[in-house]
């Protein structure tokens, strides 16, 4: 059933009295009226495809397994398919096979009453199924995933090009996602660093990330702002998914409970965001004690790297509120450092602000701090799968 049969049908209602006598008909004429327009506004306002999750990952402990995360699709009928737990398969099968996800609702056995001499069941259980096939269903499906095995001893890998994925390779090129998509679910921390020369400075781009917050969240993102984070807390599933520091020269080091705490909470798929206020020089040697004490590497950003096309796709990181600053990640560990100063420009603090392109500026600073959420989203999801797997 297209949108436009969902389009077509007429839908009919019952207006109530006391004196109506209800049976299985006018019962199902009242709750179809509801069904009719829940299908209708997921159908049409969010259009068939993956709502949020449902990532297709190699196993970390199966070289031969994959597994699909849990999350929510609308298939194209206008149904909510809804997925709790993670999924794993073995495909073998030599060629190409499909990955698909399709609604299923079933009949609970434990609604069975007696209708004279047969047996009834009163209540509806909506359900999923997922398989691989080797030809696309003919009803309605959300395709998640495909792979073309050569056969079933490779192991299956991670495409080393995502637009151009080669045998035994996932394909994620045919994953229709629904509107809005949810591009990433979870809060953003702030760190307190507290600078040597004036240990009140220590949250200069506080109003640029809160900025960035309501930004995201007007654009797909599903994020709060939760402040200042206790690193000694580091490491539990309800952490920030990202955390930003940002401060103006060098800094106090932190603790060896907070480095403890900070090692913890990356290992737990977490992402820190350093920025140097003003593209200070102080602000990069405090932190390379840091960044080692926690075993990151950040080297400089090249093109095609996962943090310039986590969401928007840029061939170099753009200018934040200095021209000409660095931006530097460990993707393995999830650090990210930046001399570009973005939490400025995210405020509007840009060279040359008064040029009519200034707004420009602004609006790429913030386009790229959209990639920095969608880059830290997606460590975390990966961290979940592989303690999953």
């Amino acid at each position: 059933m297209t949108n436009e049969t969902l389009l077509s049908q007429r839908i009919t209602g019952i207006q109530p009295f006391n004196e109506l006598a209800i049976d299985a008909d006018v019962w199902r004429e009242a709750h179809g009226q509801h069904h009719a327009h829940r299908v209708l506004h997921a159908g049409f306002v969010h259009r068939p495809g993956i709502v949020h999750g449902l990532e297709v990952v190699v196993s970390k402990t199966s070289e031969f397994e994959v597994i699909v995360a849990p999350g929510v699709a609308i298939d194209a009928q206008g149904r909510t398919v809804v997925v709790s737990d993670p999924v794993r398969f073995t495909p073998e099968e030599k060629g190409q096979s499909f990955i698909v996800l399709t609604y299923e609702d079933t009949l609970d056995a434990r609604s069975e009453v007696m209708v004279g001499t047969g047996k009834k069941f009163y209540r509806l259980v909506e359900g999923r199924q997922i398989v691989v096939v080797k030809e696309l269903p003919k009803g309605p499906y959300i395709e998640l995933a495909r792979v073309d095995r050569s056969n079933k001893t490779t192991p299956l890998r991670t495409a080393e090009s995502p637009f151009d994925p080669a045998e035994d390779e996932l394909n994620l090129l045919y994953r229709e996602l629904a509107f809005p998509h949810c591009y990433a679910d979870g809060g953003i921390g702030e760190l307190c660093f507290l600078p040597v020369a004036d240990p009140n400075c220590w949250k200069p781009n506080r109003a640029g990330l809160y900025n960035l917050v309501r930004e995201a969240n007007g654009a797909g993102f599903h994020v709060s702002f939760e402040g200042l984070f206790n690193l000694r807390n580091g490491g539990n599933p309800t952490d920030p998914m990202m955390l930003y520091v940002s401060c103006e020269g060098e800094f106090q080091p932190p603790s060896a409970e907070q480095i403890e705490g900070l090692r913890r909470y990356l290992d737990n798929g977490g992402t820190l965001v350093a920025e140097a206020a003003g593209g200070d020089a102080g602000f990069v040697k405090s932190f390379e004690a840091i960044a080692t004490a926690v075993g990151a590497k950040p080297k400089p950003v090249e093109n095609g790297e996962a943090l310039l096309r986590s969401h928007g796709l840029f061939p170099s990181p753009p200018n934040g509120a200095v021209s000409g600053g660095t931006v530097s990640v460990d993707t393995g560990r999830g650090v990210i450092l930046s001399t570009q100063d973005y939490g400025g420009a995210w405020q509007g603090r840009v060279p040359n602000a008064k040029a009519e392109d200034s707004r420009d500026s602004v609006r790429r600073a913030v386009e790229f701090g959209l990639n920095f959420i969608a880059f830290a989203n997606r460590r975390r999801r990966e961290s979940l799968l592989a303690r999953m797997s």
